[in-house]
């Protein structure tokens, strides 16, 4: 999609692989009936019962809300790009905001809840250094935006530790490699390196929870078998002091 659409930020304010992202999801017309038809995403939709209520930030969620919202009095959905073709589906309290994760445009300590729907791993950037505090100001904003007692709940899938030193090392050909396939940079985290970053961001009382796996998860833009894939899946539950 072109960049010249006006209800999309524009690219100046974005970092090179946030439009990669943007562009990437803007073109996958398949995105939004993959995550309504695999069973993983069945099973995430589940482990956020009880968590979200009040006024909730859905941070990335690209329009997805596979969610129950009966406890929701507002929801704020942010994302990179324009996400209206998917409210046909929205509940009444919902409404879409143009905006990055690093960089929320809510006002401060307004919010019950923020959640992080899959998309902690898309919030690289060129090398490790430099995606590591994107995901720490995410998390700092998370903290900004929400009242004291508020939650930041984050389900993203995620990889063994040795798995996570080993992106670390391969980082520059990684994103070689994902480069040439057309697909933007991502970066699977460890649920313990989130959850310490977390509380490094000023979160307490930070749980993880394993999330179940189906048979069919997305994986770098393509359904595959879940046993292909090496990334688990976690909750992650962290409280505003």
């Amino acid at each position: 999609m072109s960049n010249s659409n006006p209800s999309r930020t524009p690219s100046k304010q974005r970092t090179a692989n946030e439009d990669r992202n943007a562009d990437f999801f803007d073109g996958w017309g398949e995105y939004h009936d993959m995550v309504g038809s695999l069973d993983t995403y069945a099973n995430s939709a589940r482990a956020l019962d009880s968590e979200l209520a009040g006024r909730v930030v859905d941070v990335g969620s690209g329009g997805v809300v596979n969610y129950d919202c009966a406890a929701i009095s507002e929801l704020v959905l942010v994302d990179l790009s324009d996400v209206k073709q998917a409210g046909a589906s929205w509940p009444a309290c919902a409404r879409p905001v143009l905006g990055s994760a690093v960089e929320l445009p809510l006002e401060t300590g307004g919010y019950d809840c923020v959640l992080m729907q899959m998309v902690v791993h898309h919030l690289a950037e060129r090398d490790f250094a430099t995606t590591r505090e994107r995901v720490a100001q995410a998390f700092r904003e998370a903290q900004r935006v929400l009242r004291p007692g508020g939650r930041l709940v984050i389900l993203e899938s995620v990889m063994p530790g040795v798995l996570e030193w080993a992106e670390r090392w391969a980082f520059p050909l990684t994103r070689r490699i994902l480069a040439g396939m057309g697909h933007p940079l991502v970066f699977q985290w460890r649920a313990g390196t989130l959850a310490k970053m977390a509380g490094q961001a000023g979160f307490s009382e930070v749980s993880i929870t394993p999330v179940p796996r189906g048979r069919w998860m997305i994986f770098l833009g393509r359904r595959m078998p879940t046993m292909l894939v090496p990334v688990r899946f976690a909750k992650i539950v962290a409280t505003k002091a």
